[in-house]
């Protein structure tokens, strides 16, 4: 008897520890819905990786409001700083902004990250914002600008690639709003350098 017992005691500790497991998992699964491919590389632009790290719903940087995509405006960070990369500013939306601006991506010498769902109105050109994805290519001196002129054009080519636009498409914040950005590529007379560029990776495809 006492071993009969013994085993349904056993059993019942078995059920309930399996049990517990399956609340333990479903319980994770819930957790990490919303952000579940935070950090993980989903994608590329002609062999830049693009890291996915959409910044959650109830983030002041996020407007949630739809809109149709017809413009990639293209912005310089303006942030020369060593460590001012692709990365940390990543970092900087996940952890600042009161909402008054935000942008979709941003590129360095290396990588991209995504911020903010392309078909969604964010706040970084002016009028441009409510149907343009606002990429930022980084300027920090610890990088290598050519390299992310190459991987902003190559972005800009699978964007205008992936929602039917054209090389038209492509704007300047400074076709929006009264300021001399992007930068870099204005003062050295590159605009049309860029546009070459997008159109040489376009045509690979």
């Amino acid at each position: 008897m006492k071993r009969k017992s013994s085993i349904f005691i056993n059993l019942r500790l078995g059920t309930v520890f399996l049990v517990f497991l399956f609340l333990v998992l479903l319980c994770a699964k819930f957790i990490f819905t919303d952000r579940h491919i935070e950090g993980q590389i989903i994608e590329n632009a002609y062999g830049v990786k693009i890291t996915q790290n959409i910044l959650p719903e109830d983030s002041p940087l996020r407007t949630c409001i739809p809109r149709n995509i017809k413009y990639i405006v293209i912005h310089e960070t303006g942030n020369p700083s060593a460590t001012a990369d692709a990365a940390a500013h990543n970092h900087y939306l996940e952890c600042n902004g009161d909402g008054s601006t935000a942008w979709h991506y941003t590129v360095d010498d290396s990588v991209a990250y995504h911020h903010i769902p392309d078909d969604e109105i964010a706040y970084h050109a002016g009028k441009g914002n409510r149907s343009g994805i606002g990429i930022e290519l980084c300027v920090n001196n610890g990088g290598n600008f050519e390299k992310t002129f190459e991987n902003g054009a190559k972005l800009t080519a699978k964007l205008i690639h992936t929602y039917g636009l054209s090389v038209h498409s492509i704007k300047q914040h400074a076709d929006f709003m009264d300021k001399n950005c992007p930068e870099n590529i204005r003062n050295n007379d590159r605009w049309t350098e860029f546009l070459s560029l997008v159109k040489k990776y376009l045509e690979e495809n």
